[in-house]
């Protein structure tokens, strides 16, 4: 195929190859924006997990509100909603890191719409495309009076070169759409598990206030020693007489 008839081709058709183009482009951009939105969030929030969770175990509620307060990972704003709900009214708390959650996850699926609308539609597109070539070839049929390959191959070559756009563009849109929706869901399965294991260390750490055993802060060893645990001082009763 010469590069003259490409350019015949596209010149015919160049509504529709201007429409997929338009298509190709706006899945391409949602498919990078959610690359990068999405990338390597899983292990982070692992990572921040860890440390909230062993900051809470250490009785350390201040520590664990600021690391949500500093971190970007999208896990603090879970984290950070279920601590600043925790300290006004505790028995909210579980509604609160849900709903939060569920925010969250919302934000993963953030222009997946798009990027599923170019795929279902860009072969219906092209199809168009086809609709429209077949037309035009019959039209050269009844100018010129009589038919033949000739005739109506520059239409049928047109209408296959928009069929095949068309299909392009959504097949990657398909793919990428069952990837991102996929990932999404693997998400939210590891964030449900991640919160729980929030509120579970939460609980233990209301029990523990309530009963006035809250761990404390291991003391820092001075000058490369081991610090030395708290002796308990029990008071006798001086003997009577």
């Amino acid at each position: 195929m010469s590069w003259e008839m490409v350019r015949n081709l596209v010149r015919d058709e160049w509504i529709i190859l201007s429409l997929l183009l338009i298509w190709s482009l706006a899945g391409l951009t949602v498919i990078c924006e959610r690359i990068y939105a999405l990338w390597n969030v899983l292990p982070k929030s692992e990572s921040f997990k860890n440390r909230v969770i062993g900051a809470l175990e250490a009785g350390d509620l201040p520590k664990a509100t600021a690391l949500c307060e500093m971190s970007s990972v999208p896990l603090a704003e879970v984290y950070e909603r279920g601590l600043h709900v925790f300290q006004k009214t505790p028995h909210k708390t579980t509604e609160a890191v849900a709903s939060q959650r569920a925010a969250v996850i919302l934000s993963f699926k953030k222009y997946l719409w798009a990027l599923g609308t170019v795929g279902s539609s860009a072969p219906f597109v092209g199809l168009f495309g086809t609709v429209v070539g077949i037309l035009k070839a019959f039209q050269s049929m009844s100018v010129a009076g009589t038919g033949g390959f000739k005739v109506v191959s520059q239409g049928i070559a047109a209408a296959l070169v928009a069929t095949a756009a068309g299909l392009l563009v959504a097949i990657y849109a398909v793919i990428a759409y069952n990837y991102f929706v996929s990932r999404v869901n693997t998400l939210a399965l590891h964030y449900k598990l991640f919160t729980e294991e929030f509120l579970t260390a939460l609980g233990e750490h209301a029990k523990l206030k309530a009963a006035g055993v809250v761990p404390a802060a291991a003391p820092a060893a001075s000058d490369g020693g081991t610090a030395a645990a708290p002796v308990a001082t029990v008071s006798t009763p001086a003997p009577t007489t």
